[in-house]
C-alpha cells in the first residue's frame, strides 16, 4: 500500500488540496460540524462533499483557513449588497435623481485637447 493510500485510510490527507498533513479536521466530526465545513465547501467550492462518498473526509488547517476567509468575504459581499439595496430603495423614494445622475454630477467632465 502506498503512502497516499495509507494517508487516506488514516485520515491525514486533505480533501481540498490532496496534500498529506498531520493536522487535519474531520469535515463531519464535532469540530467540522461546528465550523459548518461541509456546508461551506459545498456552497463555495466546485466540489461536493458527502458523508457517504469514498473520498477523504478531512481538511488541512491551511485549506480551512482559506475557506473561512472566503466565507467571510462572501458574507461581507452579501451584507454590502443588502445595505446598498436598502439605501438605494430609500434614496429613490426620497429623491427623484437616479444614482447614475449623482455619479455623473460628481465626476468632472473630461477635457479634450484643442484641435
Amino acid at each position: 500500500m502506498g503512502s497516499t493510500d495509507k494517508a487516506v485510510i488514516t485520515g491525514f490527507i486533505c480533501r481540498l488540496c490532496s496534500k498529506m498533513n498531520r493536522f487535519v479536521i474531520h469535515i463531519y466530526g464535532e469540530e467540522g460540524e461546528r465550523m459548518k465545513l461541509a456546508e461551506k465547501i459545498n456552497a463555495y467550492l466546485p466540489i461536493t462533499v458527502n458523508m457517504n462518498d469514498p473520498l477523504p473526509k478531512t481538511a488541512c488547517l491551511h485549506c480551512i483557513q482559506r475557506l473561512e476567509a472566503h466565507h467571510e468575504l462572501m458574507e461581507q459581499f452579501m451584507f454590502a449588497r443588502r445595505r446598498l439595496t436598502t439605501e438605494n430603495k430609500a434614496n429613490s423614494v426620497a429623491s427623484s435623481s437616479s444614482p447614475a445622475s449623482v455619479v455623473d454630477a460628481a465626476m468632472p467632465a473630461p477635457s479634450l485637447p484643442p484641435c
